[in-house]
C-alpha cells in the first residue's frame, strides 16, 4: 500500500532531499516548511506518518504533534532537530512521538525509521481488520443461535466444570440441539428466508459449520416459514 508522508523542515535543502528519497520509497509525499501550514494540512488531509523539525516558523513541532494527535490519534509523528536535550526528547516521547531523531542523521537512518513505522500501521490496520472479521463471525453465530432459538450449550462452562472438549465438540451447534428442531419459534420478519438461507450457506461453504449442522439450520428455517 502507498503511505502519506507528510514532511515539514524549514531547512530547504534537506526538505528536498527528504521528499525525493522518499517519493523514490513510492510513499505519497507532502513537504512544507512552515509550522502553521503544516496544521492546516493535517487538518483536511490524513497522513500515515508527519515528519518534522521542532524549530520551525509559525508554529514548532511539538505544536505539530499535538494537533495531529488531537485530530487524527492514529497518525505517526516522528520529530528531527538540531537541537537536542533529554528534556525535548522525553516531552515528545510523552506528547506521543514515534521517534525523535536528531540532526546531523543519515538518510538510511531516517529511512529505517520509516520503514519501522509503516510495519506498525500495517500491524494496526490487520488487527482491526481481524477484529472485524471476529466480530463478523460473532454476528453470524448468532444468527445461527436465533434460527434454532437457543443460545446451546456453553464450552466454556463445560470446561469450568473439569469436562474435556474433543474436537468433535469444537463445532458452532452441538449434536444434541437437534431436539430444538421440534420446538416451534416466532419467526422474526425483520429477517429474511432468503438472505438467512444464503448466509447459512456461506457459513458452510467456509467450513464454520458441518454439513449436519448446515442441514440443521435449512430445516429451522423452513419450519419458521410455516
Amino acid at each position: 500500500m502507498s503511505y502519506k508522508l507528510l514532511i515539514v523542515d524549514d531547512d530547504t535543502d534537506l526538505l528536498s532531499i527528504l521528499g525525493d528519497i522518499f517519493r523514490e520509497d513510492n510513499y505519497s509525499v507532502i513537504t512544507c516548511s512552515d509550522g502553521s501550514e503544516a496544521i492546516d494540512k493535517c487538518r483536511h488531509t490524513t497522513f500515515d506518518i508527519v515528519i518534522t523539525d521542532i524549530m520551525l516558523p509559525g508554529a514548532n513541532g511539538i505544536d505539530i504533534l499535538r494537533a495531529v494527535k488531537r485530530d487524527t490519534p492514529e497518525t505517526i509523528v516522528i520529530l528531527i532537530t538540531g537541537y537536542a536535550s533529554l528534556e525535548t526528547a522525553i516531552n515528545a516521547v510523552r506528547e506521543g512521538a514515534y521517534d525523535y531523531i536528531t540532526k546531523p542523521f543519515k538518510l538510511e537512518q531516517i529511512r529505517l525509521v520509516v520503514k519501522n513505522a509503516c510495519e506498525k500501521i500495517a500491524l494496526i490496520k490487520e488487527n482491526k481488520q481481524l477484529l472485524k472479521e471476529l466480530e463478523k463471525a460473532y454476528e453470524e453465530l448468532r444468527l445461527i443461535k436465533r434460527i434454532l432459538g437457543t443460545n446451546g450449550p456453553s464450552m466454556d462452562a463445560e470446561a469450568d466444570r473439569g469436562g474435556s472438549i474433543t474436537a468433535r465438540d469444537k463445532t458452532l451447534i452441538s449434536d444434541d440441539l437437534t431436539p430444538h428442531l421440534l420446538i416451534t419459534q416466532t419467526h422474526d420478519a425483520s429477517d429474511s428466508f432468503v438472505d438467512n438461507l444464503e448466509r447459512i450457506s456461506a457459513l458452510h461453504d467456509r467450513g464454520l459449520i458441518t454439513t449436519r449442522e448446515f442441514e440443521i439450520c435449512k430445516a429451522k428455517l423452513f419450519q419458521n416459514l410455516k
